[in-house]
């Protein structure tokens, strides 16, 4: 018996999987990404369910079952995942006044566009996540009372689709740099090549061009997938703000698919840095 004690507590203390599962949990990003996965996947079986009994004409007990036990863990999840992240709206004010101070800019040398669109995105964030812990203090904890609680919820929710068309702008004019930085590498390339075909195999300046011309663009290459990956994710984001604040007519399914993908996005790049950080 006490073998197997030994052996079950050597495997926990030097498993790599146990380590894995406890830096990513010990997160609130992480926690977060995978109650919203949860809440999304639930609502996208509530909306599947509900079509299957409206298409059938009848309403069996265990399909009004599985309906009425999603939602609540819907509900539940929504509420979970505003506890976790109530006060992080003082996160994004740090961080909106970083960016206006010129702290950010210094430290990542970013230019004026991706600084006011960032700017953007940080103060819509704070705005929403300040509504949304309002509107937790209100309807669950009870310790304020608002005059308007909707009108509060809908500036949140203005406020964060502000913030990821912001987001989604940004990642566009990124984009939009990466392609004119790679035409440069490619005139940059032929012209090396131009130069290595004239003065022979063994010219080492044209060598040494052609690793850097190579460095840079695998450089070019990870930002750009980095960008299409933010655009990807602030676009399918959008449609839930949308939804919520009725601007367009989006179909319900859709934005719960949108909101269980982007969460499966956010779990794998939560995963990537716990992975990152046990190494």
């Amino acid at each position: 018996m006490s073998a197997l004690v030994h052996l079950a507590a050597n495997t926990l203390s030097n498993s790599k999987a146990v380590a894995l599962y406890v830096q990513y949990a010990s997160t609130l990003v992480g926690r977060d990404k995978a109650c919203r996965f949860g809440q999304y996947l639930a609502r996208l079986l509530v909306y599947m369910l509900s079509r299957r009994l409206a298409t059938r004409g009848k309403t069996p007990g265990a399909g009004i079952a599985w309906v009425a036990a999603l939602s609540k863990t819907q509900a539940v999840l929504s509420t979970t995942r505003k506890v976790m992240r109530s006060g992080k709206f003082v996160d994004f004010a740090r961080q909106f006044a970083r960016i206006l101070t010129g702290a950010a800019a210094l430290q990542q040398r970013e230019d004026e566009v991706v600084r006011t669109l960032g700017a953007v995105h940080k103060a819509g964030m704070c705005v929403f996540m300040l509504a949304d812990t309002l509107g937790l203090a209100h309807s669950v904890l009870g310790l304020v009372r608002l005059r308007d609680a909707p009108r509060v919820a809908r500036l949140g929710q203005r406020a964060w689709l502000a913030a990821l068309a912001a987001q989604a702008a940004a990642a566009l004019y990124q984009l939009h740099n990466l392609r004119l930085r790679q035409a440069d590498l490619d005139r940059v390339r032929r012209h090396i090549t131009k130069t290595a075909a004239g003065a022979g195999s063994s010219d080492l300046p044209a060598s040494v061009g052609a690793r850097e011309c190579a460095a840079e663009e695998r450089a070019v290459a990870a930002q750009r997938a980095a960008a299409g990956r933010t655009l990807l994710l602030s676009a399918l984001d959008l449609t839930i703000p949308i939804k919520g604040l009725a601007l367009v007519g989006v179909n319900e399914g859709l934005v719960a698919l949108a909101g269980t993908v982007t969460s499966l996005m956010g779990i794998q790049d939560s995963l990537a840095k716990a992975s990152a950080a046990v190494q």
